[in-house]
């Protein structure tokens, strides 16, 4: 029997735990090169999946109203197609959308994809968000076909302290936080983040995210290994805070993952000196820094590259909402 056959109508089943190992072959085999330049550790990803499918996880999920679903199209036994729907209350995200090499341009993956939107149409979300290679043409279109909008554009920088020293000087000044003033933090948005980006976020949900509680910390850590650090950036000479700088590390990733400096365009020449810092203040087992930057942010990248960052991937953010009519699973509009 040919690979060709039996496709037309192909079955949707959900993953299992004990389907993860299967799942991980797959995702390298389809985004193996990617995975491997972010320094993704694999092995980890698939004893994450299995965890999470403990029952004491999914205990903590249902009470934090989080769930992850696992949809596959299968061939002779094996997974061929893939996709992963995590939901968190009203929002959704989509993810790993994959296909083996030898079942592609068969329409796999855009029944998997649909199956995955309808589910979570029915679920009451009120939209579900992704995130492509901005490159990745075939796939984008596939999603704007399905009624997706691009609404932010993000790129990764990578750093080799093995191969370069980050430059440093006590112009900056770092402070651990455990709050954020709200009034300011709203400030920088508007700077940081392009204005469609924010028209697609909840202001108010970020700030309330942006420092998680003890809680979900404490469930990061447990669950993949995750330590989260979040400082003020002030001037040494006025010691009046700039702006916030937070980063993390896991067992997922091999690197210090930055996420993206809160500062006002006429603050952006303090960023580097506070990277630097922040290597001094953090104990790291890693020689590599990775940075998370909105694209529409030109001034801070080319700071960036001049200082040794490179550019490595270009991400594009999609979502679609729903309307306000909803059904639950199982249900249709006439029931």
């Amino acid at each position: 029997m040919s690979k060709t056959d039996n496709i037309q109508d192909p079955e949707i089943v959900i993953l299992k735990r004990d389907d993860s190992d299967e799942f991980i072959e797959l995702l390298m085999l389809c985004f193996g090169e990617g995975l491997e330049r972010d320094r993704v550790n694999i092995a980890e990803v698939g004893k994450l999946m299995k965890k999470i499918n403990k029952p004491i996880f999914r205990f903590i999920m249902k009470i934090m109203k989080v769930e992850m679903i696992n949809y596959a199209i299968k061939r002779d036994g094996k997974i061929v197609s893939a996709l992963s729907l995590s939901t968190e209350k009203k929002e959704g995200t989509i993810g790993n959308v994959m296909t083996h090499p030898d079942y592609r341009r068969q329409g796999l993956a855009k029944k998997i994809f649909r199956k995955a939107v309808s589910d979570g149409k029915k679920l009451g979300l009120d939209k579900i968000t992704l995130d492509v290679h901005a490159q990745n043409t075939g796939a984008i279109k596939l999603y704007e076909d399905e009624g997706f909008k691009r609404f932010y554009h993000t790129g990764k920088l990578m750093f080799d302290l093995s191969q370069n020293e980050i430059s440093s000087n006590d112009s900056v000044v770092l402070k651990e936080i455990s709050k954020i003033n709200l009034e300011f933090y709203d400030s920088l948005l508007d700077v940081c983040f392009p204005q469609k980006m924010l028209e697609n976020r909840d202001r108010n949900k970020m700030a309330k995210d942006y420092i998680p509680n003890r809680f979900i910390k404490f469930i990061a850590e447990k669950a993949a290994g995750q330590k989260l650090y979040f400082y003020t950036l002030c001037k040494n000479t006025d010691n009046k805070t700039r702006g916030y700088l937070s980063a993390s590390t896991s067992r997922i990733e091999d690197g210090l993952s930055i996420s993206t400096p809160l500062v006002r365009n006429e603050d952006i020449d303090l960023v580097i000196p506070a990277i630097s810092k922040l290597i001094s203040l953090i104990t790291l087992d890693t020689n590599y820094l990775k940075l998370n930057l909105s694209m529409h942010r030109k001034a801070l990248i080319d700071e960036m590259l001049k200082a040794g960052f490179e550019l490595t991937n270009e991400s594009l953010y999609m979502n679609i909402k729903f309307g306000e009519e909803k059904t639950k699973l199982g249900e249709t509009k006439d029931e």
